[in-house]
């Protein structure tokens, strides 16, 4: 009874990391419900903060995979002429922070993070800039998530 008691959050976790993952990849699947999904079954506080970081390694792991796919689209030949190479190119030379937007994005979801990655990608964005402002804005806003039903419980 006792090792299952040990055994049961790792299990969480993991499945957590996993689900993490898919929903980074896949937009219909929502992170922050997996989040939600998976606090309530934690017991205190470090629990919740260990989740947090599980969920957002997922989440970034996953982002980084849609990252580099960007990244490695904008070399095809298709995508260097045309609409799409204009296109890119506007981007490049705006006037808004890159870092920025990542960030906001990954902390609000608006614009929504996973076209946002796309395009940091394919705009050629430097991938640790990339990294830091996707992770800072996702263990916010995860942190919030995870800890909001204890809360709204407890209080």
């Amino acid at each position: 009874m006792i090792a299952l008691a040990i055994v049961a959050p790792a299990w969480l976790f993991a499945s957590c990391f996993g689900l993490s993952i898919a929903s980074a990849l896949l937009p219909w699947l929502n992170g922050e419900a997996v989040v939600i999904s998976f606090a309530v079954l934690m017991r205190s506080p470090f629990d919740l903060a260990v989740l947090t970081m599980v969920a957002v390694a997922g989440q970034v792991l996953g982002k980084c995979v849609l990252y580099r796919v960007a990244a490695g689209a904008r070399r095809l030949p298709a995508c260097r002429d045309g609409r799409f190479a204009g296109w890119l190119e506007r981007l490049r030379q705006g006037r808004v922070r890159p870092a920025a937007v990542v960030f906001v994005s990954s902390l609000v979801g608006i614009p929504p993070l996973y076209l946002t990655t796309m395009a940091a990608g394919a705009a050629g964005m430097r991938f640790p800039l990339f990294l830091g402002a996707a992770t800072s804005g996702r263990i916010i806003r995860f942190a919030a998530v995870a800890f909001a039903p204890g809360l709204v419980i407890h209080s």
